[in-house]
């Protein structure tokens, strides 16, 4: 959150976000007895562990002195602002003041809906009547024995659709990153659709080598292979990428899978948290296997990709992606999708308020 885990200066003009959505919020286990403070779409939200060890998401500004409730301790179940002791529960009410007289009338916070699911924390930043489980998105390969993944959190300059878009456009590949350049992603075909609230990149290439850092990965190294790639955009910003590699003639189904978790999930409109995983169905409990995959992800994302939607994010200097005219090229039709889908759900919930 914010520089070197600091609080980020909030803009005084607010972005426009889809709230009535599932965010990812962080990875479960992440969240242990010590809160957090973060901030998701511009508010700030304090995580923390209630006394039965439920995850709990309420505002992160005291209203007493507007210190940051993420920063503060949980002390019977309840979470104590650092500044002044003030206490509130999982609803957000202030349910004890340390010093003299009741707690204050009408002292409380926004309490926001909070589910735990495929081992990743799911918030809710809109109307919390409007919260239904059933739209969060299915990683349940996360949770199965059956896979084992790498995993990653990070917060990212840059505003995070130019994110979704780096995603959905698989031909960067070839550019940003060295070890990752295949014919597949310039020359292969591919395939963008979408429905009420998804876009779909798909890439297909047959018989052709892959990358060299991911025919290693696959252990398919000097062999020609069918190749297939989907992107599948959650609205606003959680993304599932399934790539596979097998012999010529393999069908998908039966091709060497890697599963890949991306989500995007905006703390200003400069900033972007990024929550990743990459999943294997073979290798697994491979230490030094895992390991290196782990470094190389990190790496590609780290030194590559974001270095280069961090300098785009700060030569738009503020302005609006459409205003500026952006060129379109074969390879944007997921991303052109996703963000045209994304700003008319915005304005139908906006009129719908």
């Amino acid at each position: 959150m914010g520089v070197n885990g600091a609080i980020p200066k909030l803009p005084s003009k607010r972005g426009t976000y889809l709230r009535n959505c599932w965010y990812v919020a962080g990875w479960s286990d992440d969240l242990t007895d010590t809160p957090q403070a973060k901030v998701f779409l511009e508010e700030p939200v304090a995580l923390f562990r209630d006394g039965d060890g439920v995850a709990m998401a309420i505002g992160g500004r005291c209203p007493h002195r507007f210190a940051a409730l993420g920063d503060g301790s949980v002390i019977d179940g309840a979470l104590a602002c650092p500044y002044h002791g003030l206490r509130f529960d999982g609803s957000g009410v202030c349910i004890h003041n340390p010093h003299l007289g009741d707690p204050p009338p009408k002292a409380s916070v926004p309490a926001y809906p909070l589910v735990e699911r495929y081992r990743l924390l799911w918030i809710w930043m809109g109307d919390a009547d409007k919260a239904d489980t059933a739209l969060i998105p299915n990683f349940a390969w996360l949770d199965d024995p059956a896979w084992e993944a790498v995993r990653g959190v990070t917060l990212a300059e840059g505003h995070y659709e130019l994110y979704s878009d780096n995603i959905l456009d698989l031909s960067h590949a070839n550019f940003v990153h060295p070890a990752l350049v295949a014919s597949a992603f310039t020359q292969g075909e591919r395939k963008f659709w979408q429905d009420e609230t998804h876009a779909y990149s798909r890439y297909t290439q047959k018989n052709d080598y892959i990358s060299p850092a991911l025919a290693g990965v696959l252990g398919v190294e000097g062999r020609k292979q069918d190749f297939f790639g989907e992107v599948t955009w959650h609205a606003p910003a959680t993304l599932f990428f399934d790539y596979r590699a097998g012999e010529p003639g393999t069908f998908v189904e039966d091709m060497k899978a890697l599963l890949s978790l991306h989500a995007f999930t905006p703390e200003t409109p400069d900033t972007t948290h990024y929550v990743w995983a990459t999943s294997r169905d073979y290798k697994l409990g491979d230490t030094e296997f895992s390991e290196g995959l782990h470094a190389a992800l990190s790496f590609a994302f780290e030194h590559e990709d974001l270095p280069v939607i961090r300098d785009a994010h700060r030569l738009m200097a503020g302005q609006d992606f459409w205003d500026l005219e952006p060129l379109v090229l074969n390879g944007d039709g997921g991303g052109v999708r996703a963000r045209r889908l994304l700003n008319k759900m915005i304005k139908f919930e906006a009129s719908n308020a």
